[in-house]
């Protein structure tokens, strides 16, 4: 009796440590589920942040893509005015129009929520491989064409150098072409910069008849040549690179949306 007595109360022991340990087991992989959703929810929500910062972003580079688009322009009217022409029939108030605002604002991009998904480590919980890869595509992308941006300001600088030197830039209506130009909107940058050379405001620029600075013909063909070499520069922008990054952004939206099944 005492035998079958110690071997129940055995059993019994031994039950009692299974249900604890599957307890314990069950509490565990509860408290994973629950970990498991808790980062989910945060990953669904620093994705849909995401698609929205680029949905930002794809408003601002439509803005840079008509300022390039600009510059491209005016180098290309500033080429066909130059060429064969002597000295003595160049006018200083057309070299001022074609010359004036060199550059495009820099790149803002919206990476708040790019930078919480990379620094949580969120982004290695995305199991849609194709959404990861055009992701850190689309990031790369970025940082390269800030990288461009850096570079193509160098050589406007030199460019502006020149301009300096050839084109009397000494007008008093400067501040009445900085509200003119200014008041262009972006959607209308290239057309609406077209339009100053048709306007009362440049007839009169012109009507001062200011000399250029120099009277050596080979300064305005070196500044026309770097010109055209700024307008090589920065043409792969709006015909290249500015397209892929549409593509990869409206590539990362679409993936977002079928994801969270939310529209962004």
């Amino acid at each position: 009796m005492s035998e079958r007595r110690s071997g129940s109360f055995l059993a019994y022991a031994v039950g009692e440590i299974v249900l604890v340990v599957i307890g314990i087991l069950i509490a565990l992989q509860i408290n994973n589920w629950n970990e498991e959703r808790v980062e989910q929810r945060q990953v669904r929500a620093y994705a849909l942040n995401l698609a929205a910062d680029i949905q930002r972003d794809l408003d601002m580079i439509m803005a840079v893509d008509l300022q390039i688009q600009r510059l491209m322009r005016q180098a290309e009217l500033l080429a066909d005015y130059a060429r064969q022409r002597p000295i003595e029939a160049f006018e200083n108030a057309q070299l001022y129009f074609l010359t004036n605002g060199l550059s495009y604002r820099p790149f803002a991009w919206n990476r708040a929520a790019l930078e919480q998904l990379k620094s949580s480590g969120a982004l290695r919980q995305i199991s849609n491989y194709t959404l990861v890869d055009r992701i850190s595509a689309y990031d790369a992308l970025t940082h390269h064409l800030d990288q461009d941006y850096t570079n193509d300001m160098n050589l406007i600088n030199q460019l502006q150098l020149t301009v300096n030197r050839v084109v009397d830039l000494n007008y008093p209506e400067e501040r009445e072409i900085a509200e003119w130009m200014g008041a262009i909107p972006d959607e209308n940058a290239v057309d609406g910069f077209l339009a100053f050379r048709d306007s009362e405001l440049f007839r009169r620029l012109a009507a001062r008849e200011l000399p250029l600075l120099t009277e050596d013909l080979g300064e305005v063909r070196f500044l026309v040549n770097q010109m055209l070499e700024v307008k090589n520069n920065v043409e792969a922008r709006p015909d290249i690179e500015l397209p892929r990054l549409r593509a990869l952004a409206d590539d990362i939206v679409t993936l977002i949306d079928a994801d969270t099944g939310q529209a962004v």
